[in-house]
């Protein structure tokens, strides 16, 4: 009994000490820690996915198979949008083959800046080519008339996926059928129409988004 009230007081006298705080019990994470800052920011979420930077691509090769000058067009315009005025053909290259059906393409992903610059630049041509979609879709043409422009379109955006996607992929086999490449022709026009104007940049990059994949 005389033992029992002896280990009792002593354990009312030095209690089990608590554990020594760790590193983890002395970080409030509510607060940003010194550690982050060697951590590499993450990448920012896509604007569009695969198939919107297809599409938004093959706009713009439709607007160069429509008017040769459209291609420079972009690059002139582009360089007054950025503010060092570095930009170049080749950069512009760079862009637009993140395209995964290119011949040669690149698997970085465009910044949201850079998608968005796409867009306007896209819409910005469509505006200033907007007599010639006009007159594509008019009503008040010859059937003949119409028939032979829309062709001569379509020939011309043929070669150019023929020169610049990969053959082996299945939509670029498409093109090589004319009743299909007329349809596409006609689908990326009524676009280009579409983003034409107030609003168009909204209106292209939400047609982007709409069932977007990644």
């Amino acid at each position: 009994m005389a033992v029992l009230l002896l280990l009792a007081s002593r354990l009312k006298t030095h209690p089990h000490p608590e554990p020594a705080p760790t590193v983890a019990d002395d970080i409030d994470p509510l607060q940003p820690q010194q550690d982050d800052a060697g951590f590499p920011d993450r990448p920012e979420p896509s604007l569009i996915g695969r198939h919107g930077l297809q599409q938004l691509d093959l706009l713009m090769t439709t607007l160069e198979a429509l008017d040769f000058r459209c291609g420079e067009g972009m690059v002139a315009s582009l360089q007054q949008q950025v503010a060092t005025g570095a930009m170049g053909r080749v950069e512009f290259w760079k862009w637009r083959t993140t395209n995964p059906l290119r011949r040669t393409m690149r698997r970085n992903r465009l910044k949201q800046a850079q998608v968005m610059t796409m867009v306007a630049l896209v819409c910005d041509m469509a505006a200033r080519v907007y007599p010639l979609l006009h007159q594509l879709v008019s009503v008040r043409e010859e059937p003949s008339v119409a028939e032979a422009r829309w062709a001569l379109l379509t020939r011309r955006l043929q070669d150019l996926i023929r020169q610049r996607m990969n053959p082996k992929r299945a939509a670029m086999q498409n093109f090589a059928d004319d009743e299909y490449a007329l349809a596409m022709t006609k689908t990326m026009v009524r676009t280009l129409i579409f983003s034409a104007g107030p609003g168009g940049e909204q209106r292209l990059l939400a047609s982007l988004q709409d069932g977007m994949r990644p």
